[in-house]
């Protein structure tokens, strides 16, 4: 692609610039579009089926490849490198961002002997999220369920799952109880995870098709808000409490895999 002519070059008091600041400053976990930040990510993204409505890119990185191989109904906006940084969710952007319609992940109406979900209830920090999510791509999750706790399509949770929450069905609910209803109706048994009590992970508790159930950070899983089939817990014979969220979440997704495949 031709570096873009002078003219075509938006600077930071250019009206569709203060616009597109509006949408991916402003954004929530409500908003109809989600922002992608550098050509990897998008790439991943159209190979997923996700079409961005705009791809907006730095003067200095106009001439990207990728740019021509983005549909003709994509917008393609170039601006001033400094109008780009401030633009950009995270403090060294990338070359390159991109607003998509927001996915919409739907559970599987039935599961299959050896299928696992992830629930996420409450867990609130993105870094966590992402890596949960890339967790369930790793093991062939059919799908991930957040119930509150961070944007599963903010910049840091897309960043933190390194593509895989363009590929793993993510379903936003409101309602812990109602989406274990509808996992246990889909023929999933439900999986509540405690740090102490429980069944040991490795003892076949995590036979498919099961739903994994994980807690928040700071509390874990309230016993008292979600109705379990089995409650699981992994044996540290260490001197730590706990494990992280996301570490435990992996170590549980593998079993569980393993398990349904021996």
């Amino acid at each position: 692609m031709a570096p873009a002519a002078e003219s075509h070059v938006l600077g930071a008091q250019n009206p569709r610039i203060a616009e597109l600041r509006r949408l991916i400053v402003r954004r929530s976990s409500r908003s109809a579009d989600i922002v992608l930040e550098g050509p990897r990510t998008v790439r991943e993204a159209l190979a997923a089926g996700h079409v961005p409505t705009t791809v907006i890119v730095p003067e200095s990185g106009d001439d990207h490849p990728l740019i021509d191989e983005l549909p003709a109904s994509v917008e393609i906006v170039v601006t001033r490198d400094k109008a780009f940084e401030r633009l950009a969710p995270s403090v060294s952007p990338q070359p390159m961002l991109a607003l998509v319609p927001r996915p919409t992940g739907e559970l599987p109406a039935e599961f299959a002997a050896d299928d696992v979900a992830l629930v996420l209830a409450e867990v609130s920090d993105p870094g966590n999220v992402g890596t949960l999510i890339r967790v369930a791509d790793a093991v062939g999750a059919v799908a991930v369920v957040c119930v509150g706790g961070a944007d599963p399509w903010g910049p840091k949770t897309v960043r933190s799952s390194a593509g895989s929450v363009l590929r793993v069905p993510v379903v936003a609910s409101d309602s812990l109880e109602e989406a274990t209803a509808a996992l246990r109706s889909a023929g999933a048994r439900v999986i509540g995870t405690d740090v102490r009590e429980g069944e040991p992970h490795d003892g076949g508790v995590l036979d498919g098709p099961i739903a994994i159930v994980l807690g928040s950070e700071p509390h874990g899983l309230d016993r008292s808000a979600v109705e379990v089939d089995a409650w699981v817990r992994i044996d540290m014979p260490g001197n730590t409490e706990s494990l992280n969220v996301a570490m435990a979440g992996t170590l549980l997704a593998y079993e569980a895999r393993r398990s349904s495949s021996s």
